[in-house]
């Protein structure tokens, strides 16, 4: 059943800012469903360990055709953007870079260094220091991480036919590991793909000591014609008998980014202080296609669940979610505490096993463990 509008909640019609649409020329960011959407896990190397190496070994399909014969002059690499992610100071590391193209696909890395480098393998960067940039805790108006550096190489990398291979080496002993430091990344256990649902900003937005959640709870991922199970949490319970009562609504919007303004959509990610003063740490993450609402429970919680119905949603359709719940004590014309959002690309985001990623602590040759199929950093190339 589709849910259906709720009127006490159809002040937010009244929202109307802008889009701002960021795209940076020259830049790759692979997978290229995260240029705008976080990761969903995260890795230690090259930055968390002081020493050691890590491999990442992609498929040309995950390649943008508009790389071919391009030279990659450098990478980026971001934090992640989990909930209550914390500050990240800087840190300094002596890092080599290697790249090159081979014929070896992804599901096929093995578990020694030399192995599985490709015959072309060039350094493109170092050794060298690299100071990463101090990060603030993730803010609630971000969608994706901070960055971390940006490595300008020595030698650009041109790109030819074959699988890039990019290999970061960290010669900082001895080995030490930091409480920090880790890098966005992307893994689908085993390489298969599942849906993808991860969180945006950090549900801030409360006058309660507990933030106001909004969680992915589906055991696998969004897919058509499947359900879409989330909850709300850090809203006031609703206890029988009392006057203890928590009101809380959900909305969802189709393809928000990018989606032009209209009457009850400010943007993604867009800061609701314009439409109401109080609200200026609020952030909207839907767009309000369809919208219900109910009772919590006496945790305080709200279970959020709507169809995504086949033949309605199709493979890599992406769907925002976001919720809140009214707040009395809240002064303004829009008395509701609002969570983080929630953005799912359905089925896939086109990763599957087309990547894998070897880890090498230390000044080890041969990994300790298996190749992680279907994981890599979320990396941006500059070109």
């Amino acid at each position: 059943m589709k849910p259906t509008a709720l009127h006490p909640f159809a002040v937010l019609a009244v929202f109307c800012a802008a889009i701002t649409s960021l795209s940076a020329q020259n830049l790759a960011t692979l997978p290229q469903a995260c240029a705008s959407i976080p990761g969903n896990a995260a890795v230690s190397l090259p930055l968390r360990w002081s020493e050691g190496t890590i491999q990442v070994l992609i498929d040309s399909t995950m390649l943008p055709s508009s790389l071919l014969g391009q030279d990659i002059t450098g990478l980026r690499l971001r934090k992640p953007s989990f909930l209550g992610e914390p500050a990240y100071p800087s840190v300094t590391r002596t890092l080599t870079v290697r790249g090159g193209f081979h014929s070896l696909p992804a599901h096929q890395a093995g578990g020694t260094r030399n192995g599985n480098r490709p015959g072309n393998l060039a350094v493109l960067f170092g050794p060298s220091p690299v100071t990463t940039a101090a990060t603030a805790a993730t803010n609630t108006s971000t969608a994706v991480g901070e960055q971390l550096f940006d490595i300008t190489f020595m030698t650009p990398l041109t790109v030819i036919a074959g699988n890039l291979f990019l290999e970061i080496e960290t010669t900082d002993p001895p080995m030490q590991v930091s409480s920090d430091h880790w890098v966005d990344a992307v893994w689908f256990d085993g390489g298969a793909e599942t849906g993808y649902a991860v969180t945006v900003g950090t549900g801030e937005c409360t006058t309660r000591a507990t933030p106001t959640r909004l969680l992915w709870e589906g055991a696998n991922g969004p897919r058509a014609g499947g359900t879409a199970t989330l909850r709300l949490m850090g809203a006031p319970p609703t206890v029988p008998n009392t006057s203890s009562v928590g009101f809380a609504v959900a909305w969802f919007g189709l393809d928000p980014q990018p989606r032009a303004a209209t009457a009850n959509f400010v943007g993604y990610g867009a800061s609701l202080g314009a439409l109401d003063p109080a609200l200026s740490g609020c952030f909207q993450w839907a767009p309000i296609d369809a919208s219900w609402g109910g009772l919590t429970d006496l945790g305080g919680t709200f279970a959020v669940s709507f169809p995504l119905t086949a033949g309605v949603t199709t493979a890599g359709l992406r769907i925002s979610v976001q919720a809140a719940w009214l707040d009395a004590s809240r002064p303004g014309p829009l008395p509701i505490s609002v969570s983080n959002g929630v953005m799912m690309v359905l089925d896939n985001i086109s990763v599957g096993n087309s990547c894998s990623t070897v880890f090498f602590p230390g000044n080890l040759t041969a990994s300790p463990w298996a190749p992680t199929y279907g994981m890599m950093p979320v990396i941006q190339l500059t070109y």
